[in-house]
């Protein structure tokens, strides 16, 4: 039995066809959406280094993804505190819950380098709601979005250096691929530590939003190799994002990206999604009952 979410994936992968539909939302909320913006009072945002909204927008839509203001560096260090406190769970199953600082044992248990854990429910923090309303966030989605923007996702997870097997970097999405989420949706990642050349860049594609050059793409598995990636694009439209702590990058995940695996030290992240509809597939919500610690 098909899902909502299953249905709109196969309905809205051509582009045409999504693009369509979008702009039809798009015109039917336009009063509605301008009124949601306004009412957004952006002096309240506790984001820093931020211009206004429209600032972003139009390279978003032009490039797939723009470098945002940053988080303060109290929540970034609220943040860290948290995924301490917290139980994450190795390769996203909640059977599999650990404390970071029992990373050896998880490893020892499992009999294998990890090399990601993934925090579920963590929009019920305070900070974390708190900043899952924030009207920067939330007018900057508005304006890219064409309509009211609903919280479809808050999710935080670690990256870990590790020589890790073909398959668990293709689980992980650390080959390049694009996300198929909503008809349109945007994300809001935040590095939580800070990110270089051995903790692992985010890395975008320049214009694969807009410009599909890869053959057959929606005929085949979403993930795609650097050679074609390259051949398709060329080197020189491959972005590797690199910041502080609390830095900010927005994205159109549709946007062909992928995660580089750290060599020397973990990344942590967190990122908000906003969308027109919601699907619980993509929440990062799970009942507790479900969770276990397992060391």
């Amino acid at each position: 039995m098909f899902s909502k979410y299953r249905l709109m994936r196969g309905v809205f992968k051509r582009k045409l066809v999504r693009e369509s539909v979008w702009r039809l939302i798009c015109f039917a909320n336009r009063r509605k959406v301008e009124f949601f913006r306004a009412g957004q009072n952006l002096s309240e945002s506790s984001l820093e280094k931020k211009l206004a909204p429209e600032a972003y927008i139009e390279d978003l839509r032009r490039d797939g993804a723009v470098i945002g203001p940053s988080l303060s560096e109290a929540d970034v260090r609220y943040l860290r505190e948290l995924a301490e406190r917290t139980p994450c769970f190795a390769d996203r199953n909640p059977a599999l819950g650990f404390y970071i600082k029992d990373l050896d044992a998880i490893e020892a248990k499992l009999s294998k380098p990890l090399l990601l854990a993934q925090y579920f429910n963590v929009q019920s923090d305070p900070v974390v709601a708190r900043l899952s309303k924030d009207p920067f966030m939330l007018s900057l989605a508005a304006g890219y979005l064409g309509v009211e923007p609903k919280l479809m996702s808050v999710n935080m997870w670690w990256t870990f250096p590790v020589n890790a097997s073909a398959e668990d970097r293709s689980r992980h999405a650390h080959v390049f691929h694009y996300d198929l989420d909503d008809i349109k949706f945007i994300k809001f990642f935040f590095y939580l530590t800070d990110v270089d050349g051995d903790s692992g860049p985010h890395v975008f594609v320049r214009g694969s939003n807009r410009d599909i050059r890869y053959k057959n793409s929606f005929l085949k598995s979403k993930r795609f190799t650097d050679e074609e990636i390259v051949s398709s694009y060329g080197v020189e439209s491959v972005v590797e994002v690199y910041g502080s702590a609390g830095s900010c990058l927005i994205e159109d995940t549709i946007t062909l990206h992928k995660g580089v695996t750290p060599l020397r030290r973990p990344r942590l992240l967190l990122q908000f999604e906003f969308s027109i509809n919601i699907y619980p597939e993509v929440s990062c919500v799970v009942d507790p009952a479900l969770q276990k610690i397992v060391v």
